[in-house]
């Protein structure tokens, strides 16, 4: 169900902008019964329900350093962006794959309390995306929602590509993300980029698509045992969320898959 869950989150953090005609029976796209000019889309009630996150993301991250090998690094101002306008609580984790064509997660934790998190080289993600008590998220359907999010990307099931036009008048850019789940079902997310911006993103190119590979697991000793940095209490006793940890240096751009044009 990850994709209808992403479907559902990226409809609630767009709804606020939309016109869109009343028909009979609707009721928004939370749970709770509002139109899209009830006060509860600027209403946020009991935000300490979302609280939950930060534990999840934890646990998570303390198993992606169990089961891959990653660097994991922790501290403030590795991504400005992704600290941008938010009240902290704690240092920020960055889990980056001692393979470079990996995609490498940062996660900030924020005072609302909730998550912002960089997957890759472009994709940034907040959980919850809205909070407001119209869209009545809760915090169990975030965490299947990270945790589904984490799992494409550890296995390798995640696209990001940008492509800007060759001439001026054709427009802005596009970035353009993609995830995948074994069934095969897929979601998507397009934006758009500014030509100058999109251009220092992809290096000069005009085009470029980065795919992804799976995170590597960590090597098992020799001998049968656990290798280094595993934790098999934390194995035997994993919550059900899911997995990730980082470096300070900049990480490195993956293959890129498609020509430049």
């Amino acid at each position: 169900m990850s994709w209808m869950i992403r479907l559902k989150a990226r409809l609630r953090a767009r709804i606020p902008h939309l016109q869109r005609k009343q028909t009979p029976g609707w009721s928004g796209y939370g749970t709770g019964e509002a139109s899209l000019t009830d006060p509860a889309y600027s209403r946020v009630t009991n935000p300490e329900r979302f609280l939950p996150l930060h534990a999840a993301m934890l646990a998570i991250i303390d198993r992606l350093e169990s089961d891959f090998d990653v660097e994991r690094a922790e501290g403030y101002g590795f991504d400005e962006k992704l600290e941008r306008g938010l009240d902290l609580t704690r240092a920020d984790v960055r889990l980056t794959p001692k393979d470079p064509d990996a995609a490498p997660i940062s996660v900030v934790f924020t005072a609302f309390p909730g998550l912002r998190i960089r997957f890759g080289r472009w994709y940034i993600e907040p959980f919850p995306v809205c909070g407001c008590d119209a869209c009545d998220e809760s915090a169990e359907d975030e965490i299947q929602r990270l945790s589904e999010t984490v799992d494409d990307v550890t296995a390798g099931r995640f696209r990001e590509a940008i492509e800007i036009p060759l001439l001026s008048f054709m427009g802005a850019g596009w970035v353009d993300t993609r995830f995948w789940s074994p069934d095969g079902r897929r979601s998507r997310h397009r934006s758009r980029v500014d030509r100058r911006r999109g251009r220092e993103m992809s290096g000069g190119r005009h085009r470029l698509a980065l795919n992804w590979k799976p995170w590597p697991r960590r090597q098992l000793a020799r001998r049968g045992g656990p290798g280094p940095g595993s934790n098999p209490a934390l194995e035997r006793n994993s919550v059900s969320w899911t997995s990730s940890r980082c470096q300070t240096e900049p990480t490195p751009l993956p293959t890129v898959r498609s020509p430049d044009r």
